[in-house]
């Protein structure tokens, strides 16, 4: 997606009078050892030219920050332990989250701190604020409107429809996507999440299909036609529709999934007030929206209203982010071994 070359300014001058958002100022903190994490490739170049300028513009704080992958950094966290964490607020898929959760690195979230956290959506704010989802990418079904006849409604057409059968492209195990498909299986055929049993008896009746290990490989597959039908995050199909491949996505009747970005403050955090001002600023209206464009992701702040347009690309917002299916990830991560050892068995 293009952008004005002042994209970065508009977005820091839009934020910089927290007065008229209503929102209270905070004092510099410009020696603040903020550092903060995302991962590699658009989301590196998006920090770094607007996010990060734009929040240090209105704090005063100027953040380091770490790229990798969600492994990398609860490795880092786990090597400094609970009392010395390397980083005062982590962004990491919400089904990681819950795993460190669990292990006494993060604390509830101060409302008074955060002052933003009051207008996200209640589906995407933990029991008690200990974490918030900040970015949403939701994931649904991508089909090819030139190669399919009957376009899918629900997940169940997958099944139902006879034209699916050997053109189904589908997630590796190890993509988190496959896990949240499995458990969506689950519940829409056994009745709860629980029902991992009836979840790969269902899946295995998909069979042939074709899995992929991330969302550019199903693109690619989409694009070739080797699929005609697949379990995709949205902001993959907008991206080929942009470029002319003839694909549209589905929300499906039973719901959509999806990857959800978790942000946590540390219990033992090196500085929670730029922490918290940080998070306050992802949470922000225009940040979201910012987002939303970039990345096509489901804003989490009720205050954001998309313009048709922008809309059109992101289908999930506004009053359909109640659509999104969750799980309670600390039933399923205790089960993540013998689901994976038993889909790499199963499921070929």
């Amino acid at each position: 997606m293009t952008f004005p070359i002042n994209r970065r300014d508009l977005l820091a001058r839009s934020l910089g009078t927290a007065a008229a958002l209503g929102l209270p100022a905070f004092p510099s903190l410009a020696a603040a050892p903020l550092v903060i994490n995302t991962y590699g490739g658009r989301w590196e170049k998006f920090w770094r030219t607007d996010l990060m300028p734009a929040f240090e513009k209105i704090s005063g704080v100027k953040p380091t920050l770490d790229v990798g992958l969600g492994k990398n950094f609860i490795a880092n966290l786990r090597a400094a332990g609970i009392e010395k964490p390397p980083y005062s607020v982590l962004m990491v898929n919400e089904n990681i989250a819950s795993v460190v959760r669990g292990e006494g690195y993060f604390e509830p979230i101060p409302a008074a701190k955060v002052p933003n956290l009051a207008h996200v959506y209640p589906n995407m704010r933990n029991p008690g604020d200990n974490g918030v989802r900040g970015i949403v990418s939701t994931i649904g079904i991508g089909y090819r409107k030139d190669l399919v006849k009957t376009p899918p409604k629900s997940w169940a057409d997958l099944w139902s429809n006879p034209e699916f059968k050997g053109k189904i492209g589908l997630y590796q195990i190890g993509n988190t996507a496959a896990m949240l498909f499995l458990l969506m299986t689950a519940k829409i055929y056994g009745g709860s999440q629980d029902a991992i049993d009836r979840a790969f008896v269902e899946i295995k009746k998909l069979l042939p299909f074709q899995q992929a290990d991330w969302s550019g490989t199903l693109s690619t597959m989409l694009t070739r036609g080797d699929v005609t039908v697949a379990v995709i995050d949205f902001p993959e199909i907008v991206a080929l529709k942009k470029k002319g491949v003839p694909v549209e996505m589905v929300v499906p009747s039973e719901g959509v999934v999806a990857f959800e970005q978790s942000f946590n403050i540390l219990k033992h955090a090196p500085d929670k007030e730029a922490a918290y001002q940080y998070l306050n600023f992802i949470l922000r209206p225009e940040v979201q929206e910012s987002m939303a464009k970039e990345f096509f992701t489901s804003p989490t702040n009720t205050q954001v209203k998309l313009e048709p347009a922008l809309a059109a690309d992101v289908p999930i917002s506004g009053k359909a982010m109640s659509s999104i299916v969750q799980f309670d990830w600390a039933k399923v991560n205790p089960q993540l071994p013998a689901i994976t050892d038993r889909w790499n068995r199963e499921i070929k």
